[in-house]
């Protein structure tokens, strides 16, 4: 998780281990992490450095990464 999500998240962690489990999904982790709504649709999520989406299948040991999409002016 990049800092600025870190900072938002319930775990306050950029990096940490989540137990693997049949059927995970990034959407679990992020909903675990206190991210719904419009925070929630703001993430970008990337399986083992290739974009994914939130339902994207997990399997154990997949590396997963959040980052917040940000646009601007």
């Amino acid at each position: 998780m990049y800092n600025l999500l870190a900072e938002r998240s319930l775990s306050g962690k950029e990096r940490y281990e989540v137990e693997f489990r049949d059927g995970m999904l990034p959407s679990d982790i992020i909903h675990k992490e206190g991210f719904f709504g419009e925070e929630e649709a703001a993430i970008v999520v990337l399986v083992n450095d290739e974009q994914a989406t939130r339902q994207t299948k997990l399997s154990d040991g997949d590396r997963v990464e959040f980052m917040i999409n940000m646009v601007g002016g």
